[in-house]
């Protein structure tokens, strides 16, 4: 089922948007912004190991498994740091973060979104196998952060694993659990302010700097990468864990793109980040950011991540349809953007989510996306004896 005619041809827009234009688009305007994307934009960079991606194998028979996960919170103290506290809600019933008119992030914070970041969160430890992290951070670690922590997930998860480490999260929205381990700070802030941000007041001497789902969503991911570069100790880790906004598969069973609405919707989402300022896309880029900075040791990890319930195991079916839960709750959050709402109306958005629903269940489509997970050291000082890999 293709979308309206009319909206087919919005595809992957931007290369150099213009942040914080007021004027809000036509589907005329975009049109005019179009442009064919595809992966030859983009260099993936390998440095130090390459890395195989290995090819998930497809059930032999179709199934309409679909699952869900819930959230959990934690333990003991709270440690809040006022800033920006109230929200935004749009005219379109989504609530936001109370730095609406100062950066470029676009999703809501309300609770449908917050379970949708959780979901990630369950992707990223499951594509793991129940890691946090790649890096070889060792284990003498004072300082942590956690930029654009969401929810909090990772950043309380952590600070259980590091009892004596200080972990700092740091987040536009005030969605952290009120009960959390004695060991986290939170901070609510925009780190894209150049006037005064976080890293000027509390973005000093860490070892660890996490970024999950943050860098492709702001509009200037070179500047933060170098300002984590900066607030690193030497030897500190950087490490970024993001999805590509590309669906692809092994066999061809993906349909032509006009035929598919999980393709094309993921066409209009980047076209939504693009009128916000920022490329999506950037992700496998990621590590000749870090180079740029100053960061050594850069490596790369790839996986894919099914997206539906079509893997034959059942580790990668469970994945599977948290990926597709994930990108189910996408579409309404992206089609609230004001660059959506001025091409769709009610009842052609609510055919995009039934068709992408739809789409995403059938076990003949092998559809994945591929997570990066990017890591960098700060060069280490001189007789420095190298970590300890956990």
């Amino acid at each position: 089922m293709p979308l309206p005619s009319k909206f087919s041809d919005l595809i992957l827009i931007h290369h150099n948007p213009v942040k914080g234009s007021d004027t809000q688009p036509t589907a005329d305007s975009l049109r005019r912004l179009s442009i064919v994307s595809t992966d030859s934009d983009y260099e993936l960079i390998h440095f130090d190991e390459p890395h195989h991606i290995p090819q998930i194998e497809a059930q032999d028979t179709t199934s309409d498994d679909h699952d869900n996960a819930s959230t959990a919170s934690d333990d003991s103290h709270i440690s809040l740091t006022p800033a920006f506290y109230h929200h935004h809600i749009s005219p379109y019933g989504r609530r936001y973060h109370g730095f609406q008119s100062a950066c470029s992030y676009i999703l809501p914070n309300d609770p449908p979104e917050q379970d949708r970041e959780d979901l990630l969160h369950l992707v990223a430890l499951d594509l793991t196998y129940g890691r946090h992290f790649l890096a070889p951070i060792g284990d003498n670690l004072n300082k942590i952060l956690d930029l654009g922590c969401g929810t909090g997930k990772w950043t309380v998860e952590v600070a259980d694993k590091f009892q004596f480490a200080k972990v700092v999260g740091v987040d536009l929205s005030p969605i952290q659990p009120v009960m959390s381990p004695e060991n986290v700070e939170w901070w609510i802030d925009d780190v894209e302010d150049e006037e005064e941000n976080f890293f000027e007041t509390e973005g000093h001497d860490y070892d660890f700097v996490h970024a999950r789902h943050l860098l492709p969503m702001v509009a200037d991911p070179t500047g933060i990468i170098r300002k984590c570069f900066d607030h690193l100790n030497q030897g500190g880790w950087i490490e970024t864990q993001d999805l590509h906004p590309q669906i692809k598969s092994d066999d061809n069973s993906i349909p032509a793109k006009e035929g598919y609405l999980p393709g094309q919707f993921m066409d209009l989402a980047n076209i939504a980040w693009a009128h916000a300022g920022t490329d999506y896309r950037i992700t496998p880029q990621i590590g000749g950011m870090m180079k740029e900075a100053g960061f050594v040791n850069v490596t790369c990890r790839r996986f894919r991540v099914p997206l539906g319930p079509w893997p034959r195991h059942e580790r990668m079916k469970n994945l599977g349809n948290l990926m597709k839960a994930a990108t189910e709750g996408l579409v309404p959050a992206i089609m609230a953007t004001p660059a959506m709402r001025k091409c769709f109306d009610e009842d052609e958005i609510k055919e995009l989510q039934e068709g992408c629903k739809k789409a995403m269940g059938d076990s003949k489509i092998h559809g994945y996306v591929i997570m990066y997970f990017w890591y960098g050291q700060k060069p280490p000082a001189v007789g420095y004896g190298g970590p300890s890999v956990m």
